[in-house]
């Protein structure tokens, strides 16, 4: 077995997570592994030592704690004495700056529209004007002996 596995094992004994199952197989593991006996031996000094330096506190402490936590909350200090007021007007903000967004895009979106059918009649009257520039007659030319030239459309 790894030893990462080992001291793994031994942290779950100490913390009491170990099943009662895997306390033989570690306790068999431990008769093996010198550096695991070492780190057991070193958790359970801890354990005694820290069981043996607790004292026993004050029964009104912890009202003690909890009234001073009370008082010291309902003191206001700082530039916004109440955090709530700070809180609603960034909302009422947030909310302004969505309407207003919203509003924009939808302007932005019918000028899109407008400029779209605009584009759409420029490209319909362009091909009107090349239709009707094919559609005109062929031109006729004509000299005379006079050194007089006369055009004359055939319409």
């Amino acid at each position: 077995m790894t030893e990462g596995k080992l001291m793994n094992m031994i942290n779950l004994y100490f913390d009491g997570e170990l099943e009662k199952s895997e306390e033989i197989n570690l306790f068999s593991l431990l008769a093996n592994d010198k550096t695991g006996r070492e780190y057991f031996k070193q958790l359970s000094l801890i354990r005694n030592v820290v069981e043996n330096s607790t004292e026993e506190l004050p029964a009104d402490l912890e009202e003690r704690i909890l009234r001073s936590v009370g008082s010291k909350s309902n003191q206001k200090t700082g530039w916004f004495p109440s955090i709530k007021i700070f809180s609603a007007i960034t909302y009422a903000a947030a909310l302004i700056l969505l309407f207003l967004s919203g509003y924009l895009f939808f302007r932005v979106t019918s000028y899109q529209e407008e400029i779209d059918n605009l584009s759409q009649q420029m490209m319909i009257q362009s091909r009107t004007i090349q239709m009707l520039y094919n559609s005109l007659p062929g031109v006729e030319v004509r000299a005379t002996f006079d050194n007089e030239i006369v055009i004359k459309p055939n319409i």
